[in-house]
């Protein structure tokens, strides 16, 4: 599997983990609700980014249950890989650096609108609304670890 970053769609019951990244200068993604994940560090496998991204932002790392594909952001060109994972009710502790909120979420909660979800007051778009999207969609054939 090769990657130069990792996320995970992290899912309880009907539910599922969406953050709001901090603002951040020089950070591409700022401000932006996405899911947990990050970079890939040198001698990394994709899961294990996505493991220590999760660490370090939500303060978990979730059991790894699937893989649902590769996707690429609109704005930075990097091969990203997106893993399902279960929350097992773990203590959520969000890194204030990096990340200002996070929300359980359910698809009802969603409204679709002009390619991307609308939150109460916040937008997912982009790389985050398309794997959401695919996950909705292909729920029954998603590839389980």
């Amino acid at each position: 599997m090769d990657c130069q970053a990792a996320v995970v769609l992290i899912v309880s019951e009907n539910k599922f983990l969406i953050i709001k990244r901090a603002e951040r200068k020089g950070d591409p993604w700022s401000g932006d609700m996405g899911l947990p994940g990050g970079h890939v560090k040198s001698g990394e496998s994709c899961v294990d980014a996505a493991l220590r991204e999760c660490k370090e932002e939500i303060g978990f790392e979730p059991k790894i249950v699937g893989f649902l594909g590769y996707y690429f952001p609109n704005n930075v060109k990097i091969k990203v890989a997106v893993f399902l994972g279960k929350y097992e009710n773990e203590k959520i502790k969000i890194d204030n650096n990096e990340i200002s909120k996070y929300f359980w979420i359910s698809r009802e909660d969603l409204v679709e609108q002009d390619g991307a979800y609308l939150y109460n007051n916040y937008r997912i778009w982009g790389m985050t609304f398309r794997i959401l999207r695919d996950y909705f969609k292909n729920f029954n054939n998603i590839h389980l670890l």
